[in-house]
């Protein structure tokens, strides 16, 4: 059977449905239309002229106002779906639906077709498409003049084997009638349909520091695909975004302050757009677009060199989390309102910045050159200019720094580049460069212990003793395992390490194994371990998403969490903390037996964020890093009360300034008092 497409004024559309091939029928009367308020028709094949609707083989004899008009015999062979139709809209917008007929008989003739809507509530704007032989879709289309109120029509499907608006020949049982019913609301309902979060922002950032920050909107009631995009006409914002879709109703963007405002207080309103179509021109908006967010961009001065102190107490944070315990502790206190920015550093090269070691009013930090070139740097406090520099070469891999006692050391690694070297604080000269035994392995900084110098060797795993004093090797162990990513811990006679699921306690006067702690529900997790945090005879370390705590002195391991731990764990009088559920929130537990003291707000203060990953923590507040974003979290209120727009590795000097630096190279320095 073949069928032709008709378009004509008052023909929403043709061709909804046919068959070919022939046969089918049947003289079972169809069963008629809910509503209706055509002209009623017998089941016969003249239309009705009287008052009274036809029944059997006579015709009709008029119309019954509000009733539909009766069906011929063999309109049971063509269904509609839905049989009637419900539809909520806004005030100037148009609602999308969609029919679908499905017949069960087939006609030699071709035939025509046409949907017809006499009160203009649906538009001309009509797509046929079949979904197999026997069954078609028509995607229709609510006018997107109605006004507020409710609406209601037929919809008359004509199969006619002449033209639909005539319509003296048609198929058996045609028409078929389909009551829609339209609801519009009021254009100021339109306003609600989107939600944003946050509905406003306040911002906080530093000369020539970028903030970046994340804007997340609920969309509801669209009648068809909408994109959403941020638009900025005041210049706050480095640039404007279309926003992703995070599901069919949730979208989000991320967006980015403009490097090059001005100290002083930056205001705008925001407009989200909400389009039918590409959202930057956006010349089909949906109903109420656009929305208005308002922003205010706070800009503090990038340079603040106000006169520095030592802290009466804390000491230098000379290797891997401060200290030769790695506890991340720094004993002062620290009051936000005072935090300024001192100086930063743009990236250099390629970046790749690592932890720094700070001592006697200096920062050190290993940069990432291009082709594998590396530089040791040694950075004033003072000023944040460059002290000297000292050109390692090409190299596999170098390691984070320690200092201490005048000295910086340094680890390189990959098979022949394995050493360790040895710098003068001062000057930056070269004072020694002992041969090592690595393979391709990534270490964190040495750990420095008066004199001595304890970090990671041999080809196959173990750690190696120096004495700085003598420069001069005084033990290897080679019969640890090889694991990236750790540094000894050294406390008490021992210098701990974690791996392969067990504690490690080498003897640091001999330089052998003297106990090993397992952890029963160790699992493998690959070559990359942690490393320990100790405090008062115990050892922490997260493995596999839990953290564990070790009775050194027991030697047994003492407790464990569930959990989605990440990161390292930090440690400071009597509570250890953790970055918890995958790093968006602390936890503080007990060290003792790991009992649960509290939970932080979450991290994620309004920015975009990868995990919370690094940790450092004072007498009063803890401080937290992600990729992107430094927080301070307030150890009483256990809230967020200070971001920074930087994130990365996390020191605090003993003269009371934070560095942040970020995986680029780029490097921050915050006054903390």
């Amino acid at each position: 059977m073949r069928f032709t497409k008709l378009k004509a004024a008052a023909v929403l559309g043709a061709a909804l449905l046919a068959g070919c091939g022939g046969g089918g029928g049947g003289d079972t009367p169809a069963v008629p239309s809910p509503v209706g308020t055509a002209p009623g028709t017998g089941p016969g094949t003249t239309p009705g002229t009287g008052g009274t609707p036809g029944t059997g083989d006579t015709p009709g004899t008029g119309t019954v106002p509000g009733a539909p008009p009766a069906v011929t015999p063999g309109g049971t062979w063509l269904a509609l779906t839905p049989a009637t139709v419900t539809l909520s809209a806004i005030e100037g917008e148009s609602t999308g639906f969609r029919v679908i007929g499905t017949s069960s008989r087939t006609f030699e003739k071709p035939f025509n077709m046409a949907i017809i809507d006499s009160k203009g509530v649906v538009t001309t704007d009509v797509t046929i498409s079949a979904l197999s032989q026997f069954e078609y879709a028509a995607d229709l289309r609510t006018a997107p003049a109605l006004a507020a109120g409710s609406h209601t029509t037929n919809l008359e499907v004509r199969l006619c084997e002449d033209v639909p608006t005539v319509c003296s020949k048609p198929l058996p049982g045609s028409p078929w009638y389909i009551p829609v019913t339209v609801n519009v609301a009021p254009l100021a309902q339109a306003q609600e349909r989107l939600t944003l979060m946050p509905a406003a922002f306040d911002l906080v950032t530093y000369q020539g520091e970028p903030l970046s920050f994340e804007l997340v909107a609920q969309m509801a009631g669209a009648s068809k695909p909408v994109q959403l995009a941020v638009v900025d006409n005041a210049g706050i914002l480095a640039q404007g975004a279309v926003m992703s879709q995070d599901s069919s109703t949730t979208y989000r963007a991320k967006l980015t302050t403009s490097s090059v405002l001005t100290p002083g207080e930056h205001s705008a309103s925001l407009e989200v757009r909400a389009c039918y179509d590409e959202p930057r021109e956006c010349r089909l908006p949906v109903s109420g677009s656009p929305w208005r967010v308002p922003t205010k961009v706070t800009v503090k001065s990038g340079i603040n060199l106000t006169a520095l102190a030592a802290l009466p107490g804390v000491a230098p944070w000379s290797t891997y989390n401060g200290n030769a315990t790695h506890t991340g502790y720094v004993p002062a206190s620290f009051d936000p309102a005072n935090f300024t920015r001192r100086w930063n550093r743009p990236e250099t090269g390629t970046g790749f910045g690592q932890a720094v070691a700070i001592d006697r009013g200096r920062v050190f930090t290993v940069a990432g050159l291009s082709e594998s070139k590396w530089e040791l740097i040694a950075v004033n406090e003072a000023d944040g200019e460059v002290a000297w520099r000292y050109h390692m070469s090409r190299l596999y891999n170098v390691n984070p720094p320690a200092a201490a006692n005048g000295k910086v050391f340094v680890t390189s690694t990959g098979h022949e580049d394995s050493f360790l070297w040895v710098f003068d604080q001062a000057t930056g000269q070269l004072i020694s460069k002992t041969a090592l035994s690595s393979q391709w392995d990534r270490y964190m900084a040495p750990t420095v212990v008066g004199d001595m110098v304890y970090t990671n060797s041999g080809a196959y795993g173990g750690m190696v003793k120096f004495n700085a004093a003598t420069n001069l090797v005084e033990w290897r162990n080679t019969t640890l395992p090889q694991y990236d990513g750790w540094t000894p811990a050294v406390d008490g006679g021992y210098a701990y390490a974690y791996m392969n699921s067990q504690v490690y306690a080498v003897d640091t006067a001999s330089g052998g194994i003297a106990f090993t702690i397992a952890n029963p529900s160790g699992q493998w997790m690959g070559w990359t371990t942690s490393t320990l945090a100790l405090d008062d005879k115990m050892g922490f370390v997260v493995h596999n998403g839990r953290l564990l705590g070790f009775d050194l002195q027991a030697r047994a391991r003492a407790w464990e969490t569930n959990g989605s731990t990440i990161g390292q764990p930090i440690v400071a009088k009597g509570v250890v903390y953790s970055l918890a559920e995958g790093g968006s929130l602390v936890e503080a537990r007990a060290s003792t037996n790991g009992m649960l003291q509290w939970k932080s707000a979450a991290l994620n203060n309004g920015t975009v964020e990868a995990a919370f990953m690094r940790m450092v923590v004072s007498s009063n507040l803890l401080f937290a890093s992600s990729a992107t974003t430094t927080v301070a979290i307030d150890l009483a209120t256990h809230q967020v009360v200070w971001t920074y727009p930087l994130g990365g590795e996390l020191a605090i000097s003993d003269r009371g300034v934070l560095y942040i630096v970020a995986r680029s190279g780029k490097l921050a320095a915050v006054n903390l008092r």
